[in-house]
């Protein structure tokens, strides 16, 4: 996202999954920087925290700042996730 004046900063969620183990696993991102506007990336934010509670994974997201030429992360990113839960849904179907 930028503007004429420059780039603006964007913020970057990760996922953080608590394991039985009692670790966190960094699970999935959302990176504003793939999204058309900040408040898309609220309604993915929001849309992925909904099926996380409904489905009662523990964990929590921890959102920062994107550093200027930060690369994209390579952990999935929500839609990429949400079919994973959903596979493994039909594998026990």
């Amino acid at each position: 996202m930028t503007d004429e004046t420059g780039p603006e900063f964007v913020m970057i969620s990760t996922f953080r999954r608590r394991t039985a183990d009692g670790f966190d696993l960094a699970t999935f991102v959302i990176d504003e920087r793939e999204c058309e506007s900040a408040a898309e990336m609220k309604s993915i934010r929001t849309e992925a925290l909904a099926e996380i509670q409904r489905r009662r994974i523990a964990g929590e997201f921890e959102t920062r700042r994107a550093k200027a030429g930060e690369p994209p992360s390579t952990l999935p990113r929500w839609a990429q996730y949400k079919r994973q839960l959903e596979a493994a849904d039909a594998e026990l179907s």
